[in-house]
């Protein structure tokens, strides 16, 4: 069998056509945006909460959702994944945030100790790199933006006390998370309405 040799703009069409096809699909997610931003408001804020009021050893309980987070957005992704084919920028996307979700949660549960009340700046700048090649990968100027506010939060979290980290984690989510999930799924629905 010949391999078919592509025009430039063949070529062109065809990466566009990739890219528009991942961002479809990834503006249908938007809803795990919006869910992973709920989740770290509300643990973030319960964390912040706690220590508050002093209970400097359970503090980080609240963060034990975070597996059952991560077990839940298997589950829809692996229920999605039936219904539409992902094509190669939707695997990347796929692989590179199971790979940054895997090191958030090492960091967070095993390193904790370690790193102190450098934690969550850590955690920070890890997440925000996976908001910035999500960014990237779809061309969503939303969360590139997004990205590049939680890379800055987290070198503003090394100057700030520990004890405020946790409201400021609730904050980015509200902002760099949640709020990127709502308008993406918003104008998914718009694209399908108009189609």
């Amino acid at each position: 069998m010949e391999a078919e040799n592509l025009s430039p703009e063949k070529s062109f069409e065809l990466i566009t056509d990739i890219i528009n096809q991942a961002r479809s699909r990834f503006e249908e997610n938007g809803f795990i945006y919006m869910f992973w931003g709920i989740l770290l408001t509300v643990t973030s804020l319960a964390q912040f909460a706690l220590l508050k009021s002093e209970h400097y050893d359970i503090n980080w309980y609240p963060y034990l959702l975070m597996p059952l987070g991560a077990i839940y957005t298997s589950y829809y992704y692996a229920k999605r994944k039936k219904k539409v084919r992902q094509n190669q920028i939707g695997i990347i996307l796929a692989y590179a945030w199971f790979t940054i979700s895997l090191n958030l949660m090492i960091l967070g549960f095993v390193f904790s100790p370690m790193l102190r009340e450098n934690s969550m700046p850590v955690i920070l700048i890890v997440m925000s790199l996976g908001i910035l090649i999500s960014g990237v990968a779809i061309k969503s100027k939303m969360l590139l933006f997004s990205g590049i506010f939680v890379n800055i939060a987290a070198f503003v979290c090394f100057e700030i006390n520990w004890i405020y980290h946790p409201l400021i984690l609730a904050i980015i989510s509200v902002i760099a998370m949640f709020i990127p999930g709502l308008v993406l799924m918003k104008k998914h629905k718009k694209v399908l309405k108009n189609a």
